[in-house]
């Protein structure tokens, strides 16, 4: 009879031992993932303001200002010297960016094929020609290409202006801020030239 019973609270004896170690060892995966977790901070994204500078990418590179915020539904360039002449594949468009900066390589002549030639009547009831072309920038860490309708420039207000849906991936816009980043810290999308026209 003492030999059952001393048997008995061995077997509970082992069962409760193997309970304890089986609860620390789900506990122990838990509390090093606790651990993990305070030790990376989530980073703050930037907040841009409503000016910043922009990296054009044509042959050379040009950098200009854009504006981030209360634009339309598309991109703009403002620009100079506009002409269009017919290439190998089609229309092409001359013209020139000029950054407003007194200084060498303010301007920069470019040739893009024409992706849709806009008409828009003005106010003396003529017709004014807007071609859409496709162009890269670089702005901050963003990257992209875009499609940007090109617009005579005859102030020196800046020249890019950013559609909605480009401005979207820049988050929190301050606009009360100007040129928070000094230069932009990405690589562009690289361009691709345009034949020569003729």
């Amino acid at each position: 009879m003492m030999g059952t019973k001393m048997g008995k609270r061995s077997v509970i004896t082992l069962a409760a031992g193997a309970l304890c170690a089986f609860a620390a060892q789900g506990q122990a995966p838990a509390a090093a993932a606790t651990g993990n977790a305070t030790a990376q901070p989530a980073s703050t994204p930037h907040v841009y303001g409503h000016i910043e500078h922009a990296l054009v990418t044509v042959s050379p590179p040009i950098e200009v200002q854009a504006q981030l915020d209360g634009g339309g539904d598309s991109t703009v360039l403002l620009v100079q010297d506009l002409k269009y002449a017919s290439g190998e594949g089609g229309m092409f468009v001359h013209f020139t960016i000029d950054n407003g900066q007194v200084m060498p390589g303010r301007t920069v002549n470019v040739a893009l094929p024409v992706l849709k030639d806009l008409h828009v009547h003005d106010r003396d009831g003529g017709t004014v020609h807007q071609p859409v072309v496709a162009m890269s920038f670089c702005i901050g860490d963003h990257a992209f290409t875009t499609n940007v309708t090109l617009k005579p420039r005859t102030t020196f207000t800046p020249p890019l202006v950013l559609g909605k849906a480009d401005a979207a991936q820049f988050g929190a816009i301050d606009p009360t801020k100007k040129n928070t980043l000094r230069e932009a810290s990405c690589a562009a999308p690289a361009a691709t030239p345009a034949p020569a026209a003729h």
